[in-house]
């Protein structure tokens, strides 16, 4: 949870920014709706130590991997 607020933390400004929102609660909330599946899929695919055995970063990784089908 640490990590994901720490993202928030850092684009709120921006997102509030170019939502035109001006309640910072309201702005947490709009950001969580579009990024927080994002924030979620990288955390446990690629940063949490447990998930090698995590059901959750597992059915991740199989179904909604974004970084593995990237394009270079």
């Amino acid at each position: 949870m640490k990590t994901q607020m720490e993202v928030i933390h850092k684009h709120l400004d921006e997102h509030k920014y170019l939502r035109n929102i001006g309640d910072k609660e309201e702005a947490v909330s709009s950001f969580i709706h579009d990024y927080g599946w994002l924030i979620r899929e990288l955390y446990c695919t690629r940063i949490c130590e447990k998930r090698s055995g995590c059901d959750i970063a597992m059915e991740l990784s199989k179904s909604g991997d974004l970084l593995s089908n990237r394009k270079k």
